[in-house]
C-alpha cells in the first residue's frame, strides 16, 4: 500500500544479527533527541532502554531517505560546535582551571600553617582554619545564582572568574604581608587576637575568590559538555577532571617543598603566599584574551531568577539527583578516624609514609579511573557504574582490616596497595556531580543548580568531618589503652568497630535508588517526571540548618569554653 506520507523519513529497524525487522514512517521532530535546534529543549517520545542503548542492544535504528540521521547534530542538549578540551581554542579556560585549582589547593595550606606559626593558637583553631577556607563553598547556590543573573559586560562565567581571581590575589597579598608581622614577632610571647582576627578575615577573602572561580568553572564544563552528541557526552568532563589531578598533583609537589609536613614551614609563608599571588593572576592576560564565552545580553533580576529556581527544585529530576548526591556524600565519608589509625600503626608504620607520595597515589588513581571512564564506561548504565563507588571504599579497607587486625599479614607495603585501591572510588565520586547534572540542567539557571550541589556537598561533608571526631568514633566500642598490648580482645573489638563504619557506608547504596538509569532516563524524568511541591521547602531547610550547624561550630573553635569539645576539634573538656 502506497505511505500518506512519502515525505517524511523512514526508521528502519534490524535485529541484532542484521536482518531488517520493519520500516515505519515518523515525523521529522521524533528522533530529534535533545536537538540542536532553537527548541533544544523539546525532547521526543520516551522510548524504552532497549531502543536507546548504544552498546549493543536487540534492535538498532538507521534513519534513511532526505532527511537523514545525523547523531552530532540531533545528539547535542544545546546550540554550539563540540569541543575538545586539549585545544588551542580553550587555552584561555585552561589557564582559569589551572589558576583556581591551585590557589584553592595551596591557599588551605597556607591557612593551616599560618595559624600554627601563632603562638598559643590552639589544635582545633589550626582545624578552623581549613574550615574557614571551605566555608564559602557552601554559599556556591548564591555565586552560581548571581553569575546567572547579573552577567559582567555580558559574560556569566567569564567576567565572574577574573572578579573571583583579583579578590583571591588581593587577599593572598595583604595574608603575605600579615604573614611577615607574625613572623617578625615570632619571640614575642602571646597571640595578637588584631592579626589573627584580620587574618581569618583575609583567608576568608581569599577563600571566597577561589570558590567563584570554582563555581564558574564547574558550571562553563556543564554548559560545553551539554553542547556534545549524546554518545560522546562526557567527553570534555573527564579531559577536564584528568587536568584537575594534575594540577593537585602539581599544588601538592608546591606545598611539600615549601610549606612542609611538620609545624615549621621550609621557606617563609610571606614568600610562600607572594608566589601563589602571582601564579593566581599569572595566567590573567591569557584568560581575557583566549577565553571565548557566548555572549548573554539578558541579565534578570535575582528575585526573578529566585522564583525561578525555586521551581526548578521542586522537579523530581533535580530532587532525586540531590539525594543520590546526598546519600553518597554522606554515608562514604563517614570513617572512624581512631579505629583507621591503630590500623596504620599496626601495618608496620604506614601512618608515617610520606604525605607527598601517597597524595600523588590518590590523585594517580583517581585519573587512571577517570581515563578508564572516559574510554570504557562514557555510556555505562549510571547505576552500574557508581555502585562500584560504595565497593571499592569497603572492600580494599576490608581486606586490609582483616589481614592487619588479625596479624596475618601486617606489612605497611601491602597495606598501601590496598587503601590506594580504595582511592577508585573518590574517582567515582568525583563524577556524580556533573554527570547526571549535565542531562537535567536547564539553561539559563546552570550556575544555581552546579551551585547548590556544590554548597549541599560542602555542607554535609562538614557535618561528616565534625562527627567522625564526635559521634563516628571507633574508640566507642574498644578500650583505647588497650592498643598497645595489642592482644587478641583488643584486636577483635578494633575489627568490630570497623565493620560497624562498613555497614554505615553500605547506607551509600540507597542512593542509587534516586538516580535515573542513563542519559536519555535522566532528559525523560526531566521532562514528563512532573513536579513535587515540598520538594524545595525541604532542601532550603535541610541546607540552612547544615548551614547553621557549620557556622556554630566555626565559632565554637574560638570560644575557649567551647572549644575543648571533640566535635569542635578538641581533645574533650
Amino acid at each position: 500500500m502506497k505511505s500518506l506520507h512519502p515525505d517524511r523519513p523512514q526508521i528502519q529497524l534490524f535485529a541484532a544479527d542484521g536482518a531488517p525487522l520493519t520500516t515505519i514512517r515518523v515525523a521529522p521532530g521524533d528522533y530529534q533527541i535533545g536537538s540542536s535546534h532553537e527548541h533544544h529543549t523539546e525532547f521526543a517520545t520516551p522510548r524504552t532502554a532497549s531502543e536507546t542503548n548504544n552498546d549493543g542492544v536487540a534492535a538498532l535504528a538507521r534513519v534513511v531517505g532526505e532527511h537523514g540521521y545525523d547523531h552530532e547534530m540531533y545528539g547535542s542538549l544545546r546550540k554550539g560546535k563540540r569541543r575538545r578540551f586539549f585545544s588551542k581554542k580553550m587555552i584561555g579556560f585552561i589557564a582559569a582551571i589551572f589558576s583556581s585549582a591551585f590557589s584553592f589547593q595551596v591557599l588551605s595550606a597556607v591557612a593551616r600553617s599560618v595559624m600554627t606559626t601563632q603562638r598559643g593558637s590552639t589544635k582545633g583553631q589550626s582545624v578552623a582554619a581549613q574550615r574557614i577556607v571551605d566555608l564559602p563553598m557552601t554559599l556556591s547556590f548564591f555565586f552560581g545564582l548571581l553569575s546567572d543573573s547579573y552577567p559582567v559586560k555580558g559574560l556569566r562565567r567569564k567576567g565572574w572568574m577574573i572578579i573571583g581571581m583579583a579578590i583571591n590575589a588581593i587577599s593572598v597579598f595583604a595574608i603575605a604581608t600579615l604573614s611577615s608581622l607574625v613572623e617578625s614577632n615570632r619571640d614575642d610571647d602571646g597571640v595578637n587576637m588584631v592579626i589573627v582576627v584580620m587574618l581569618l578575615l583575609l583567608i576568608l577573602s581569599g577563600a571566597v575568590g577561589c570558590i567563584m572561580t570554582y563555581v564558574c568553572i564547574h558550571t562553563h564544563v556543564i554548559e560545553i559538555s551539554q553542547c556534545e552528541p549524546l554518545r560522546n557526552r562526557g567527553i570534555f568532563q573527564a579531559d577536564y577532571f584528568i587536568f584537575r589531578r594534575l594540577v593537585s598533583m602539581l599544588s601538592s609537589t608546591y606545598i611539600y617543598f615549601t610549606i612542609g609536613t611538620g609545624t615549621t614551614p621550609n621557606i617563609s609563608l610571606t614568600l610562600t603566599s607572594v608566589i601563589l599571588a602571582f601564579i593566581t593572576i599569572l595566567p590573567l592576560p591569557l584568560i581575557i584574551q583566549r577565553w571565548k564565552e557566548q555572549y548573554y545580553s539578558l541579565p534578570m533580576a535575582f528575585r526573578v531568577r529566585v522564583n525561578i529556581f525555586w521551581k526548578i527544585m521542586q522537579q523530581k529530576a533535580v530532587w532525586r539527583v540531590l539525594i543520590f548526591i546526598s546519600f553518597f556524600g554522606l554515608f562514604l565519608a563517614i570513617k572512624f578516624n581512631d579505629s583507621m589509625t591503630v590500623i596504620r600503626n599496626w601495618a608496620g608504620g604506614a601512618a608515617n609514609d610520606d604525605q607527598l607520595l601517597t597524595k600523588s597515589i590518590q590523585d594517580l588513581v583517581m585519573l587512571l579511573t577517570i581515563l578508564a571512564w572516559r574510554m570504557f564506561f562514557l555510556n555505562t548504565a549510571w547505576r552500574s557504574f557508581f555502585a562500584f563507588a560504595p565497593l571499592m571504599t569497603i572492600l580494599p579497607h576490608f581486606l586490609a582490616s582483616i589481614f592487619v587486625t588479625f596479624d596475618i599479614a601486617r606489612d605497611r607495603y601491602l597495606y598501601r596497595a590496598l587503601v590506594s585501591i580504595s582511592y577508585v572510588s573518590d574517582g567515582i565520586t568525583t563524577l556524580n556531580l556533573v554527570v547526571p547534572l549535565t542531562e537535567i540542567i536547564q539553561e539559563g539557571s546552570e550556575g544555581a543548580t552546579v551551585g547548590l550541589t556544590l554548597s549541599l556537598q560542602r555542607l554535609i561533608s562538614t557535618f561528616v568531618s565534625t562527627q567522625n571526631q564526635g559521634l563516628f568514633q571507633g574508640e566507642n566500642f574498644y578500650d583505647e589503652s588497650a592498643v598497645k598490648a595489642d592482644g587478641d580482645g583488643i584486636r577483635k573489638d578494633v575489627f568490630v568497630s570497623l565493620v560497624y563504619m562498613f555497614l554505615i557506608n553500605l547506607v551509600a547504596y540507597v542512593g542509587l535508588i534516586f538516580l535515573p538509569k542513563q542519559k536519555l532516563d535522566a532528559q525523560q524524568l526531566r521532562m514528563y517526571g512532573g513536579f513535587t511541591k515540598a520538594a524545595s521547602t525541604i532542601i532550603v531547610i535541610f541546607c540552612v540548618a547544615l548551614f547553621i550547624y557549620a557556622i556554630v561550630i566555626n565559632v565554637m573553635t574560638y570560644v575557649p569554653s567551647l572549644a575543648c569539645h571533640p566535635i569542635a576539634g578538641g581533645d574533650g573538656c
